[in-house]
């Protein structure tokens, strides 16, 4: 039955519209969100909404990719409230339209999480864990498998065309939520969701770019654009960036507020106009506030 839910929730995975994330070319779904350096990705069952059942990223299929033929699946992940649990979380590569999963918790239960800690998987690909991977959902009978059984059968040498990975166990938790953070994701010779290293200076475009898909387009023109059309909107945004004390902590800031005022609904200019007015950067004003100001200049100078 668990194992049921797990797959009708990554049917609605692919099913929503996912949003860019950074300048990495990975998605975001449901839930998931850019939290500084990684990716928080919520499923909260404690109510009567659906939309917040699952979090997911979506990342780029390496060319020709296949499961004998991937050399890299790893990523590192912190379960923050309460535990892995109810197949979650877990890596879904997709083939001929069903799902491989491939679980990223401690064998042999993948259920028995540390929370509040940094965890690594190390390289799944060729793991002999039993049960680490899941190929029920193509070929009858192998929901308990390993890597090298799922590589030798029908499926091994069949293209992948999705790669994500996907939180939805908070029905199986005590408070039924459950929220996991995700960083440094490799997929064969690529990184997603990179973190800063310890001393480097935040890149002020990939910050931008990550509010920009975080907000959507409207929302980001209306919280950094100063001219009439917001034209401006991320040459501005680079630029506070690049002179911030603290990148990463305005990022934070900015985040924080987006998540808080896309929790109230809002969305286009109206988000962004809530995040400006919350997110405590001064920097930041609202396209309309902007239009007002020249337009009182221009009243200004009229009347001499």
């Amino acid at each position: 039955m668990k194992r049921l839910m797990v797959f009708g929730f990554a049917v609605v995975a692919m099913a929503l519209p996912a949003q860019a994330f950074a300048a990495d070319g990975v998605t975001l779904s449901g839930t998931a969100t850019a939290q500084g350096d990684s990716v928080r990705l919520v499923s909260d069952f404690s109510d009567t909404a659906t939309a917040n059942d699952f979090g997911s990223i979506g990342f780029p299929v390496p060319a020709g990719a296949t499961l004998a033929n991937l050399s890299t699946l790893s990523a590192e992940f912190n379960v923050t409230d309460d535990n892995c649990g109810g197949g979650s979380p877990r890596f879904e590569l997709t083939i001929g339209g069903k799902n491989v999963f491939v679980y990223l918790g401690p064998a042999p239960s993948f259920n028995t999480c540390a929370a509040n800690t940094w965890l690594s998987t190390g390289n799944l690909v060729g793991t002999s864990d039993q049960c680490r991977v899941d190929t029920s959902q193509l070929i009858a009978g192998t929901q308990c498998t390993t890597w090298a059984a799922a590589v030798a059968s029908a499926i091994g040498s069949q293209p992948i065309t999705a790669i994500r990975l996907v939180v939805d166990g908070g029905w199986s938790q005590a408070d039924k939520e459950q929220t996991v953070l995700v960083r440094t994701v490799r997929i064969n010779g690529q990184t997603f969701v990179t973190p800063t290293a310890p001393g480097a200076a935040a890149n002020p475009a990939q910050l931008c770019k990550a509010e920009r898909a975080r907000l959507g387009g409207a929302a980001f023109n209306e919280l950094w654009g100063t001219n009439v059309n917001a034209r401006n909107a991320f040459g501005k945004c680079v630029s506070t960036m690049a002179h911030a004390r603290n990148a990463g902590l305005t990022q934070q800031q900015i985040m924080d507020a987006a998540a808080a005022c896309a929790a109230r609904g809002l969305r286009g200019g109206a988000l962004g106009a809530c995040v400006a007015a919350r997110d405590g950067v001064s920097a930041t004003r609202t396209e309309g506030q902007e239009h007002g100001k020249a337009r009182g200049k221009k009243k200004g100078k009229s009347k001499r």
